[in-house]
């Protein structure tokens, strides 16, 4: 479980509003942007609709199975996307779950060994993210 507090509102609505999938830079891998703007908007409206879910929802107890069944649904709509954009987008997958501030394994994702988790964490950082606590500058 963990709580939908107004403060995670804002962090996922700048989320929702930055344009996502633009080139970065972040450890542990770069990103060379979208392949395309059609696969751009397509991976866009799956982390997006994840998010609009969770602005649904009422402030307070959210259950983690509940988060990652939408976050499986999301990835199933880029599951024939370029394999760097598929990666992309679950990056964006394990943003909301740490903005949600839930700690153990989604269970949607496995991640090579260059993807250092959080001692008592479940999934490694996102992507520019330094710390559970600290995520990068987002919009």
């Amino acid at each position: 479980m963990a709580e939908l507090t107004p403060q995670k509102r804002v962090m996922l609505e700048r989320l929702r509003a930055e344009k996502k999938f633009q080139p970065h830079d972040y450890p542990p891998l770069g990103y060379t942007g979208a392949e395309s703007e059609e696969d751009r908007i397509k991976a866009t409206a799956a982390v997006n609709n994840v998010i609009d879910n969770l602005l649904a929802l009422p402030d307070g107890p959210i259950q983690a199975r509940v988060v990652s069944r939408d976050i499986g649904r999301g990835m199933k709509k880029v599951g024939w996307l370029a394999t760097e954009d598929r990666d992309r987008t679950g990056d964006y997958m394990i943003e909301v779950w740490y903005i949600l501030g839930f700690r153990g394994a989604t269970g949607r994702f496995a991640h090579g060994s260059w993807y250092k988790k959080p001692e008592g964490y479940g999934e490694p950082l996102p992507p520019g993210w330094s710390a559970p606590d600290k995520p990068r500058p987002i919009g």
